[in-house]
């Protein structure tokens, strides 16, 4: 269904506002922070008068307030900073490492929806069955299990003991020197279909199976409890029992009325969760060694490094309110009650 102007310009404003908001008290926060960055910035055989010239570069010198105003003017105008720990603009580094976590973000909701939905349906389908009891008490523990926990248990299991998969990075250095492998979009299986490399293609997507099903653990579980729920919800409603009463064939009752309307809260609730999956990829990728968002985010904080942090805090804040948009346009997609 068309979009109102009206709503465009609400939420890019609503999008604008908590961008600035959210940049404003990481700013603050990482400012307030003992620590001594310009020492990174300097080197480690500084002298006196080296630090003190690092400082003033940094702004460091400045009260909060003048260097909050300075990181604006620049932030408008596409300038994040530059890393004290790679000495590159912080939104290349961003931009570069934010690939490699979408690729696992995607292919874990991707598992996570289609495994997730039917397991709900056929909990709700065999209701109060020990089909329904296994599904409710596996949803239960995967939703409830941290999941840096779970993704050092499978690292251990299939990667050390097993050895069946890889348990660490996103590619094996020696098949991209062998093959020649060059990246083009910045996710690797794309760009090895897109060379025909076949060998960084199989070994890429081997790397990727135990970090995606770690990271797809919650939504799944959020999908499967929500369609379920929903489910049994909706088989109860008036026109469901009408269509039972005239005779359709229940395939068609469930997949063309029922799965419906059931599929409108489970995508809304998925969508939510992403900011949540956000902070699972962190944790992810640093058990995986997977060089992501979230990895590249902990090694600037154990750096002190405050423009690569900020610029990592902005980049998920940005994604979260853009994925929260996206699902209110599906939702006003699929139920024509709802107008935006």
């Amino acid at each position: 269904m068309p979009i109102s102007k009206e709503y465009v310009a609400k939420r890019l404003i609503l999008l604008m506002l908590v961008v600035i908001g959210v940049l404003f008290i990481t700013f603050i926060i990482t400012r307030i922070i003992p620590a001594r960055p310009e020492l990174l910035w300097a080197g480690p055989h500084a002298t006196i008068e080296q630090i003190q010239k690092a400082r003033e570069q940094l702004n460091l010198d400045k009260p909060i307030l003048i260097q909050f105003i300075l990181y604006l003017h620049g932030f408008f105008q596409g300038d994040w900073g530059i890393s004290w720990r790679t000495r590159s603009p912080v939104l290349i580094d961003v931009l570069s490492s934010l690939t490699a976590t979408l690729e696992l973000i995607i292919i874990a909701f991707t598992i996570a929806f289609i495994i997730g939905v039917p397991f709900g349906v056929l909990a709700a389908i065999k209701k109060y069955t020990w089909i329904d009891d296994v599904a409710r008490i596996v949803t239960v523990i995967g939703a409830s299990m941290p999941v840096f926990w779970l993704a050092l248990i499978v690292q251990l299991i299939f990667g050390t003991w097993l050895g069946i998969l890889p348990s660490a990075k996103r590619v094996d250095e020696w098949v991209v020197i062998v093959t020649g492998f060059k990246q083009i979009t910045g996710f690797y299986l794309i760009d090895s279909i897109l060379q025909g490399n076949h060998m960084v293609f199989i070994d890429s997507l081997r790397h990727i199976v135990l970090p995606a099903l770690v990271l797809a653990s919650y939504p799944f579980c959020l999908s499967a409890r929500m369609t379920r729920a929903v489910m049994m919800e909706v088989s109860t409603e008036p026109h469901v029992r009408s269509l039972i009463a005239w005779g359709l064939p229940q395939r068609t009752i469930l997949f063309k009325y029922s799965l419906r309307n059931t599929l409108v809260p489970v995508i809304a609730s998925i969508g939510l969760s992403f900011g949540y999956t956000i902070i699972g990829a962190f944790m992810v990728e640093l058990v995986f060694v997977w060089p992501g968002i979230g990895y590249y985010a902990a090694m600037s904080l154990l750096s002190f490094d405050y423009p690569a942090v900020i610029g990592c805090v902005l980049i998920v804040a940005i994604f979260y309110c853009v994925i929260n948009t996206l699902v209110d346009i599906i939702h006003s997609a699929i139920d024509p009650r709802v107008k935006l």
